[in-house]
């Protein structure tokens, strides 16, 4: 009876300590307050003490990420963007309203897309520094805001951001008001795709001279809009866009193949994963947050379809004569899509030069022995992801 007293004494005594939840990370009390530039310097300083505490490090990198966010939606509320009437990417933050706004240009917008992506490669190079494989970063994103306005008082709420990115709120809010997530290991590697992801599109965007037809294509969101410097060509659409910057479009390509090794990454670490902690990017068998649980079946065919571009990007899979456009005169072989992004010719979407002369022959390799990009691959993840959620679904997984 003397033993059973002191157990239970014991046990007492012991459980509350065993349930205490572990503190929140140094991150989390910045990413409330929406002072991100401070809670970057605090993670920094934070690293310099311990190197090795990889929770700080991932917190870091959130941080500096939701922080190029927030940068890009103070340069479109500069600019005064009307975010719901937007459908070009980047330009659908909803930034509060702007009386005064600045007259945007084509280099205006070119300049907050670089400051956009510069910020991007910062926050992917501290993730990238994470070695710790059991890392955790606990965080209740319900509460992280976003001063786009720049005043302190006008906020965005994460939740408002994501709303207005699904044109709809999630499930999640009733069952987990916190939005409470533990982002891991595998989560590390999939915001690092993001980032390239991101990255990759403005490079894109960036590599080809779009300022013709600029004013027409955003007249709707941004409020004034600078004279153009140059006048729009009346054949501008079947002249092409002009390659003025061919590097880029070698970094568009490497982006996305880290876009494509990071995916396998992704899944190799969570589908090891025995916990179901508060998951981001659950495996089936684990709860998932938002409401929008995967299967084995879509994250197989999802990276499936990621190794066919993976295969393209790096060359060693080529584009089939068949899928190149019926209108074009076409030569014989498949294209290599790295052969073409890493040395573009300067008119490379000029379609009428295209229709009578084809594909520059050094672009294109006999398809005999070569392995062949299945578009098979892609089609299957589009019959798997068609629905009303099948866009969330794809976003998600990137």
């Amino acid at each position: 009876m003397t033993r059973l007293v002191i157990l239970f004494a014991v046990s007492s005594i012991a459980a509350p300590v065993c349930a205490a939840s572990p503190p929140p990370p140094l991150a989390e009390k910045f990413l409330h307050d929406g002072k991100f530039a401070e809670g970057e310097m605090a993670s920094l300083l934070a690293l310099d003490a311990n190197p090795r505490d990889d929770e700080a490090r991932f917190g870091l990198g959130v941080i500096q990420f939701l922080r190029s966010v927030e940068n890009l939606g103070k340069a479109l509320h500069e600019y005064g963007a009307v975010s719901e009437k937007a459908t070009q990417p980047f330009l659908r933050l909803p930034v509060p309203k702007n009386d005064k706004p600045s007259a945007i240009s084509y280099k205006a917008l070119g300049r907050v897309l670089d400051a956009f992506a510069a910020d991007l490669d910062r926050a992917e190079a501290t993730l990238a520094g994470i070695k710790d494989d059991k890392v955790k970063l606990r965080l209740r994103l319900a509460k992280i805001t976003f001063d786009f306005a720049g005043t302190g008082k006008d906020r965005t709420t994460l939740i408002d951001l994501l709303t207005a990115l699904n044109n709809g709120r999630f499930n999640f809010q009733k069952a987990n008001p916190e939005f409470r997530v533990h982002f891991d290991r595998g989560d590390v590697a999939w915001l690092r795709a993001y980032c390239h992801l991101l990255s990759a599109m403005v490079e894109g965007y960036r590599a080809v001279d779009e300022e013709a037809g600029f004013e027409e294509r955003v007249k709707e969101i941004f409020p004034k809009i600078d004279e153009p410097s140059t006048k729009t060509e009346p054949n501008w659409i079947m002249s092409g866009l002009k390659v003025v910057d061919a590097p880029r479009l070698r970094r568009m390509r490497l982006h996305l193949v880290a876009v494509c090794e990071l995916n396998r990454e992704t899944w190799q670490y969570i589908r090891k994963e025995t916990d179901d902690d508060y998951e981001w990017l659950p495996h089936p068998k684990q709860t998932d947050q938002l409401g929008l649980p995967l299967t084995d079946e879509r994250i197989d065919a999802w990276l499936r379809m990621m190794a066919q571009w993976e295969g393209l990007l790096k060359g060693e899979r080529l584009l089939p004569s068949e899928l190149i456009p019926i209108a074009v005169n076409h030569k014989e072989g498949g294209l290599n899509l790295k052969k073409l992004l890493d040395n573009p010719p300067v008119d490379l979407l000029n379609w009428e030069r295209i229709q009578k002369k084809g594909i520059d022959a050094k672009y294109l390799e006999a398809e005999e022995g070569k392995q062949m990009f299945s578009v098979e691959a892609v089609a299957a993840v589009l019959q798997l992801f068609d629905g009303p959620f099948g866009f969330a679904y794809a976003a998600r997984l990137n």
